[in-house]
């Protein structure tokens, strides 16, 4: 599947961006996980094509209180490539995911459980019904489709919202539900009311 983004952001509570200069929050700890020679890592190609800013946003980190279940997500149900790999005993787990360009990091800190609460990571895409129709195949051959029900939502839900707004514009939404209120959406315009009133116009006229 290769669906071009125009557009990523992401909003929530304690998320870290990690940017190309620095990590944010936590410095010591998210510092030595890529000095450490233990760590497993890739590159993730940036959203914004250009390798060179030094400014460019280059990826965000999230808690959880079990690694697992994000495991799931990014692995079974969203194919994600693992980029990051790193386990320190006694201190915490990360695992890092490229998705759709954009790095994100998971880590479980072994000393004290931090749930990652509300979290969003959103694309603009220029077709929902493509990007629904193969996260859901995927999905179903995964094997978080064949464990119970309670279990699977803890994992990955999904919900698809037709014409709402987003940041002034309407859009159909499609919300992929992860773990602990992780959450990635996918919108897709719609042309305003005055757009279609023109493209209707023109068609009269032709």
């Amino acid at each position: 599947m290769k669906h071009r983004t125009s557009a990523v952001s992401l909003v929530g509570a304690g998320v870290m961006l990690a940017m190309a200069t620095a990590w944010a929050d936590e410095p010591d700890q998210s510092r030595h996980h890529q000095a450490d020679a233990g760590v497993q890592e890739r590159p993730c190609t940036s959203v914004s094509g250009d390798a060179s800013a030094s400014d460019r946003f280059d990826g965000v980190q999230v808690e959880t209180s079990d690694i697992a279940l994000f495991e799931q997500f990014f692995g079974s149900v969203l194919k994600a490539p693992l980029v990051q790999h790193a386990d320190h005993p006694q201190a915490d787990r990360l695992r890092g995911y490229c998705y759709r360009g954009v790095l994100v990091v998971v880590r479980q800190d072994l000393r004290t459980a931090r749930p990652t609460g509300w979290v969003q990571l959103n694309f603009s895409v220029p077709d929902v019904a493509a990007v629904r129709e193969e996260i859901e195949r995927v999905y179903q051959t995964s094997p978080v489709a064949k464990l119970a029900e309670a279990e699977q939502s803890k994992i990955v839900r999904f919900r698809l919202k037709p014409n709402v707004m987003r940041s002034g514009r309407q859009v159909t939404r499609l919300e992929v539900s992860g773990p602990e209120g992780f959450m990635i959406g996918f919108d897709q315009s719609q042309p305003s009311s005055s757009e279609g009133s023109s493209q209707s116009n023109q068609g009269r006229t032709r």
